[in-house]
């Protein structure tokens, strides 16, 4: 049982049972679960973990979720753009499960420096994509293209695989569903154990019949009816608008605060951008259990050092601290996912440079040769 305490740190809580910002606060973290947060002296019987982090001159925030992404592509997201998706499905048909595996070391390492701390994925090959999350250390849900169209793939027989591996049977990791375009293709009804992702669909009044809590809808080209769950990637993202969640989607930059900086500019509030970033993204995907910094929730944490630039000053006000995190470009210096810290100094722990290596060096042929 591992024991962390952050002492004298900035707190952005984003809980309804704490202030929303607490100064000189500490967060303790026994077995993965946040035990206790409080300002001031921290109580004797919390002041002996096993690992102490100090937070003079530190923001503490929640992790950041990408509410639909994909990781099979990740390295082709500098010329995606231009691939139609003929080229693209060909890629797909080209990889083995451990390639895919490896795109998913990278794309998730990748995240964990932008300070995305979970997912959704949905994608191919989604049992070698959970060991790559389990590996790295992010949490995931991973939903099954069940209409994808992919020659040689079935998605039934993956989602088979993750639910009988991997759902509730291996931490923070899970099982769902996406459909894409045309409902009728899917008989949504038989998926009612796990959450259904619905992507760029335009009928979606058929959804008002099923359980809506189990809906999330990904980039509906008009507004969806009234009490669905929306997730927002770059293709919709100037339809946003607050408590609808992101995903940063296939597109060059895996970074949740990329979109939110454009949304900024555009006249939103930097605290609507960072709940719905943190605590409204992650409970739409089913993560509702690390959703903010509270007691009982599990750990999903970012660490930040304002003590110097690129973040100074830690100005002790709402709108100062949600727009510098917002749209400061700031570097995370710490993440923490149940008792495990994979981010520390701004280096990802999770993963070793030589597992690094052996992805991008597996990698790097086969695109040369498929973009040539």
């Amino acid at each position: 049982m591992v024991k962390i305490l952050i002492a004298n740190a900035t707190i952005v809580t984003l809980s309804k049972k704490h202030d929303l910002i607490i100064n000189g606060g500490y967060v303790f973290i026994s077995d993965g679960v946040i035990k206790a947060v409080g300002s001031g002296e921290v109580p004797e019987e919390l002041q002996y973990p096993e690992l102490l982090i100090s937070g003079r001159g530190r923001l503490v925030i929640p992790g950041v979720s990408s509410g639909y992404t994909k990781v099979t592509t990740y390295p082709l997201r500098h010329v995606l753009p231009f691939l139609t998706k003929e080229r693209v499905y060909e890629y797909l048909s080209t990889l083995s499960r451990s390639d895919v595996y490896y795109s998913a070391v990278l794309a998730f390492t990748d995240m964990l420096y932008r300070g995305v701390t979970s997912s959704m994925v949905s994608d191919i090959y989604l049992d070698d994509i959970a060991r790559a999350a389990n590996d790295v250390g992010i949490p995931v849900v991973l939903a099954s293209p069940i209409n994808i169209g992919l020659r040689d793939y079935d998605p039934y027989h993956e989602l088979k695989l993750i639910m009988q591996r991997w759902h509730g049977r291996v931490e923070n990791i899970y099982g769902g569903v996406t459909v894409y375009g045309d409902l009728k293709e899917v008989d949504l009804d038989e998926f009612q154990d796990v959450k259904v992702f619905v992507v760029g669909a335009n009928d979606l009044e058929r959804l008002k019949e099923l359980d809506r809590s189990k809906i999330v809808v990904v980039d509906p080209p008009k507004e969806p009816p009234e009490g669905l769950d929306v997730i927002r990637t770059y293709n919709t993202l100037s339809m946003w608008r607050p408590f609808q969640g992101f995903g940063v989607g296939d597109n060059i930059t895996y970074d949740i605060f990329d979109m939110l900086r454009f949304l900024l500019r555009s006249g939103h509030s930097s605290l609507d951008l960072l709940f719905s970033a943190t605590s409204s993204t992650s409970t739409m995907i089913g993560l509702d259990s690390m959703n903010c910094i509270e007691e009982g929730k599990k750990a999903n944490i970012i660490i930040y050092n304002f003590s110097e630039p690129p973040a100074w000053p830690l100005i002790p006000s709402v709108e100062a601290i949600t727009n510098a995190v917002v749209g400061g470009q700031l570097r995370v210096e710490s993440v923490i996912v149940g008792d495990n810290v994979l981010v520390d100094g701004g280096e990802v722990l999770s993963v070793g440079s030589d597992l690094i290596k052996k992805a991008t060096a597996r990698l790097e042929g086969m695109i040369r040769s498929f973009i040539k």
